[in-house]
């Protein structure tokens, strides 16, 4: 017990300082992007762009440096701490989360029955082996565009399939978000680090940095593009039925990346244009924001009407008991192990946001319990196996006693 509680305090840590990382680091990258495309070119023997900016009642120019002399280059700060901290405090994270309850957090029975131990041994295989993959197609000569873009999209797809076919939806989600966090921290400490040095320690030569490595860096580049879906599929867990446990994981998933493509895509023609969105683009926003909405209609609506079927499957089956399904008998055979004072289940050290369950507290929590049930937030990955008759059942009665 003391061991798992004191887990629970490094990962909260780790959860902060990976937020605290997150922030520092896109924003760094968001700005320095902005910075480009709304640079203006500078006659001058050295300066290549600038830009006016303001903030703090202050107001700022910066200027990009093509080819700077090693003076210059004495006070330069590098910027890798910031996505060293994400990856570090990430791995910590996933780790003491994901890793320490796979049956609740990555397992669904329902999509296929393994054990905790294949689970995480699958999970590390993509950790691992996308990173892997991906320097592999990185390797295609600069010439091979669409060869590269294709391979690109295999890769990821493929990796989706398998993770949404085999993993609980919000596991599935959870995975393809580390793995492509990995995927782009590796890109970046194994490839643009040393890249980098090499430049500085020729121009302290006196030299001319190599001009391919920079196109082949301006290709790597574009998984900036993907930040956006990793940002959504991180926070997964956060969201509600219709995102994390539509039934429809690797359409989900594909959505959602499809769409960070494009809001990449759009935000950069943005500011390409002085900070005004082009005409044409708004057009495909408004489409795409209607389509999205129209698909998470559909998969309410398709959810809803699954889940009713199976509720009448499941009361017309062969019943083993007749006894009126209660609510505490629901809760303390599906809830309590992890809402108690002191949690039964494997590597939880105390109740999640601190709610116990018992029969004077129930009431309390009505409303969230009709929330977290009805919308199958709970139990995570349905672990302790709430039948559709119980959730029902225990819906039905949290939504008449909520306040």
């Amino acid at each position: 017990m003391i061991v798992d509680t004191l887990l629970d305090f490094v990962a909260d840590m780790a959860r902060w300082l990976h937020v605290l990382a997150a922030v520092a680091w896109m924003g760094f990258g968001l700005w320095l992007r902005r910075l480009a495309f709304r640079a203006r070119p500078l006659v001058g023997p050295s300066a290549e762009l600038e830009v006016w900016d303001t903030h703090s009642l202050g107001f700022w120019r910066t200027t990009k440096v093509a080819a700077p002399t090693a003076s210059e280059l004495e006070g330069l700060v590098w910027s890798f701490n910031q996505i060293r901290w994400l990856f570090f405090t990430g791995l910590v994270l996933f780790g003491l989360i994901y890793y320490r309850q796979p049956q609740a957090y990555l397992i669904d029975p329902g999509v296929l029955s393994m054990s905790g131990r294949a689970a995480i041994a699958f999970s590390l295989l993509g950790l691992l082996g996308a990173p892997l993959i991906n320097e592999i197609i990185n390797r295609i000569p600069l010439s091979y565009r669409r060869t590269y873009i294709l391979c690109c999209a295999i890769h990821v797809l493929a990796w989706v399939y398998a993770y949404a076919s085999k993993f609980s939806q919000h596991g599935a989600m959870i995975q393809i978000g580390a793995m492509l966090g990995v995927t782009i921290t590796t890109n970046i400490l194994w490839y643009l680090y040393p890249a980098t040095r090499e430049a500085v320690d020729a121009l302290v030569r006196g030299e001319r940095p190599d001009p391919e490595k920079k196109q082949l860096w301006d290709r790597r580049n574009h998984h900036s593009f993907l930040l956006p879906a990793v940002v959504f599929l991180m926070l997964s867990s956060h969201m509600g039925a219709v995102v994390r446990a539509n039934g429809h994981a690797f359409l989900t998933i594909a959505t959602v990346l499809v769409l960070s493509v494009i809001s990449r895509f759009i935000l950069e023609a943005t500011h390409r244009n002085g900070g005004v969105m082009p005409s044409r683009f708004r057009w495909i926003t408004a489409c795409a924001a209607v389509t999205v909405g129209l698909g998470a209609g559909w998969l309410a609506w398709a959810r809803n009407g699954a889940e009713q079927v199976r509720i009448e499957r499941h009361a017309h089956g062969p019943a083993t008991d007749n006894r009126p399904l209660l609510a505490e008998e629901i809760v303390l055979r599906r809830c309590a192990a992890c809402h108690a004072a002191q949690p039964s289940y494997p590597g939880m050290a105390s109740p999640p946001r601190g709610i116990v369950f018992t029969p004077d507290t129930l009431p309390r929590y009505a409303g969230q319990i009709a929330i977290a049930v009805g919308t199958e937030r709970m139990p995570p990955g349905n672990a302790t196996q709430m039948q559709p008759s119980e959730r029902k059942a225990l819906t039905e009665w949290a939504t008449g006693h909520s306040r």
